[in-house]
This record gives C-alpha cells, sequence and structure tokens, in this order.
C-alpha cells in the first residue's frame, strides 16, 4: 500500500531516546545581537530626542511657559 516501509521501533526511538544535547552558539553571534539591541535603543531614543520635543525661539518647551 505505501511506497516505502515503516520502522515498527521509530516511537520508541524517537520518544524514549536520550535528549539531544545544547546547541552552543559563537560569541560572535551574541555580540552581532547584542550591537543590534544597542544601536536600536540609540537610534530610538536620538529620534524622540530631536523629534518629539518641540520648543520655541526662547528654549522652551510648549508646557515650560505659563
Amino acid at each position: 500500500m505505501f511506497p516505502f516501509e515503516v520502522d515498527p521501533g521509530w516511537y520508541d526511538a524517537y520518544w524514549l531516546s536520550e535528549r539531544p544535547g545544547p546547541l552552543h552558539r559563537s560569541v560572535a553571534g551574541h555580540l552581532a545581537r547584542f550591537a543590534v539591541v544597542v544601536a536600536l535603543l540609540a537610534g530610538g531614543g536620538a529620534v524622540l530626542s530631536r523629534y518629539h520635543v518641540s520648543q520655541d525661539e526662547n528654549g522652551y518647551q510648549d508646557w515650560e511657559q505659563e
């Protein structure tokens, strides 16, 4: 019926076998991910500080004037 043979012990071999060891990532991968996070945070902070604050000609923000 099937064009391939089913291994009768596949369930025991798959589910009852030892767990595979953890995969170790290189330090360069961790450093690259950290650099991306730092760049995003610094860039986001720069954009917010540049465009979020509206000041008048005296250097005061709108909420500081009375």
